[in-house]
């Protein structure tokens, strides 16, 4: 009797224990899309309320719910739950990577890439990718105009598409809408057949169909800097919403970074522009890139 009591109280921990990890996931999953419990509960139709404690653990979790919150996320339901098997990759070669430092598994990916990727070097030029304040206006179209190549920005493009603007898109029609549309961009882009610079909003990593088109097609760029460097330079181009609550805005751009930043480190190069000059960050960025901006050009 002893014994089965203890087996339920163990079997109650591990659900509590998973649980937790769920309401994990669509924490991460929000934050990596850089959406509002508001945003979230508007496009499942799920109240904030219950969001809250489900991401606390807190939640007696339905199928149903799920469901509703995965499809908000435009993902599919499986990657709702932890522990999922989602690829088919070697045991052997997932158990070496996890023993390697994050430095290492960024090498291991980039000799991978080198050595196994059999698509031929691509002239769709180079893609900007991280948060806004890092610098990939500014540095992007002096890259761009420096080469006499396009510089396009993705969001326009997208607010172009759609004849309305990024927020407009996101409150009327949702986020499963917005990464349709932000997809068609990018095969938009793809379709003019000559090298650009392409500057992507921040949450295009977490639509993995996309961003893999991204990293197949463009050298990526991963331009970062510090969360407190991002805000500073969003708040010195105007916006000013930051400094109404800049520690709470601070930490919540820690949460969206180290979400994003699995990602983001996928690029093939890293600019770290953090208490650097432009001047500096635009030699480095140009040396690079230039190459992959000047194929199909006559050395005459």
């Amino acid at each position: 009797m002893i014994e089965s009591h203890t087996t339920v109280m163990a079997n109650e921990a591990n659900l509590e224990t998973y649980i937790e990890l769920i309401g994990s996931r669509v924490r991460a999953l929000r934050a990596k899309r850089g959406m509002t419990r508001k945003d979230l509960s508007k496009h499942s139709e799920v109240s904030e309320r219950y969001l809250a404690q489900l991401e606390a653990g807190k939640a007696n979790i339905t199928l149903a719910v799920l469901w509703r919150v995965a499809e908000a996320f435009d993902i599919p339901f499986a990657e709702m739950i932890p522990g999922i098997e989602r690829d088919k990759v070697s045991p052997l070669l997932i158990n070496l990577l996890a023993n390697l430092n994050e430095e290492k598994q960024q090498a291991a990916l980039h000799i991978l890439k080198s050595r196994f990727n059999e698509q031929p070097v691509s002239s769709s030029g180079i893609a900007l990718i991280g948060l806004r304040g890092a610098g990939k206006s500014t540095l992007g179209k002096e890259l761009a105009a420096q080469y006499g190549r396009p510089f396009i920005r993705l969001t326009s493009l997208i607010e172009e598409i759609a004849n309305m603007n990024v927020g407009e898109i996101l409150d009327m029609l949702g986020q499963k809408k917005f990464r349709r549309i932000e997809l068609q961009a990018v095969q938009q882009v793809l379709a003019m057949g000559e090298p650009v610079v392409l500057e992507t909003g921040g949450s295009l990593v977490s639509q993995t169909d996309t961003f893999n088109l991204l990293l197949e097609n463009f050298f990526s760029i991963w331009v970062k800097a510090s969360p407190q460097e991002h805000l500073q330079r969003v708040i010195s181009q105007g916006d000013m919403r930051p400094m109404n609550g800049f520690e709470a805005a601070t930490e919540d751009l820690k949460l969206i970074l180290e979400e994003r930043e699995p990602e983001y480190r996928q690029a093939d190069y890293v600019l770290d522009t953090e208490k650097r000059s432009e001047a500096d960050c635009l030699a480095e960025l140009s040396k690079v890139a230039g190459g992959f901006l000047n194929i199909g050009r006559s050395n005459y």
